[in-house]
């Protein structure tokens, strides 16, 4: 039996059973080698999912979905490593009760896809204590070396230039799952904190406002790239804040439900080696 079938087979029984009153997954897209999200309220509904390597999305943001979660009733979510981190985070910083997320968990390695023991979010505590374990902060990515290896006012020339593209679409936040708040800065007008023309000054307010925002909070799970109209490579800037909280303070982004923002705790022995 395939990881398709059997993972169908557990949602339809989930529903079946009434132990969930949704199920999150994916179906197929508006091409061959597109995914989008699917919402199956019953057991029918279930077999419009599948589930294979083009299942890359991050489905966790749909789960703070206002009024979603308010009856205290399960929801059950078809999520890769990334998606389980960004439930931790979210518990953290009291957007959902993990208790109420059953999580269908995969990770995929090419075109194989691995099944992830466990339903609850803290079933994979050893897991993701692992992933962090073994987690290399200078992935060989040719864009990320030559970056590196570029100087300051080289590096701010590189952003210019793709930030001249931005077309102030929003479409990263709508897809980013930490970026859940009702009201966003860039919606506030009294006072105006970042303009919002698609200029120069107003894309860089905009994209290193957000770049901040997520600083120890992104989990590189890449739903901003691909959301983007015109292809800003926007993993590239949480990457390097991602990196920068590791290596400045030991802190990997959706560790546990406990966790504490990596922005909003304090250590008496901190180095302080962030402040110029």
């Amino acid at each position: 039996m395939s990881i398709e079938v059997q993972y169908r087979d557990r949602a339809k029984e989930l529903l079946a059973k009434g132990e969930v009153k949704l199920v999150i997954g994916y179906g197929g897209g508006s091409t061959p080698n597109r995914r989008r999200p699917v919402f199956a309220s019953s057991p029918e509904e279930v077999d419009r999912l599948v589930l294979d390597s083009l299942c890359i999305a991050n489905l966790s943001g749909y789960l703070v979905t206002e009024g979603l979660l308010s009856d205290e009733k399960k929801v059950a979510v078809f999520l890769r490593p990334e998606g389980i981190r960004s439930i931790n985070i979210l518990a953290a910083e009291n957007q959902l009760n993990a208790d109420q997320v059953v999580i269908l968990g995969f990770e995929t390695a090419g075109s194989d896809i691995r099944p992830l023991e466990g339903g609850n979010v803290l079933d994979f505590s050893e897991f993701i204590v692992t992933l962090s374990e073994n987690r290399v902060v200078s992935d060989s990515d040719p864009v990320i070396d030559k970056l590196e290896n570029m100087s300051a006012q080289e590096r701010f020339s590189f952003w210019q230039d793709e930030f001249s593209k931005c077309i102030k679409c929003y479409a990263c936040r709508q897809a980013c799952p930490m970026c859940y708040c009702r009201r966003c800065i860039v919606d506030c007008n009294q006072p105006q904190w970042i303009n919002t023309s698609a200029h120069t000054l107003g894309n860089f307010e905009w994209n290193i406002i957000r770049a901040f925002h997520l600083a120890g909070r992104c989990v590189e799970c890449g739903n901003c790239d691909r959301a983007c109209p015109v292809n800003i490579p926007l993993r590239l800037v949480n990457r390097r804040m991602a990196v920068e909280a590791l290596n400045s303070f030991d802190h990997f982004a959706g560790l546990s439900v406990t966790q504490e923002p990596v922005l909003a705790s304090f250590k008496k022995d901190d180095t302080e080696t962030f402040i110029l």
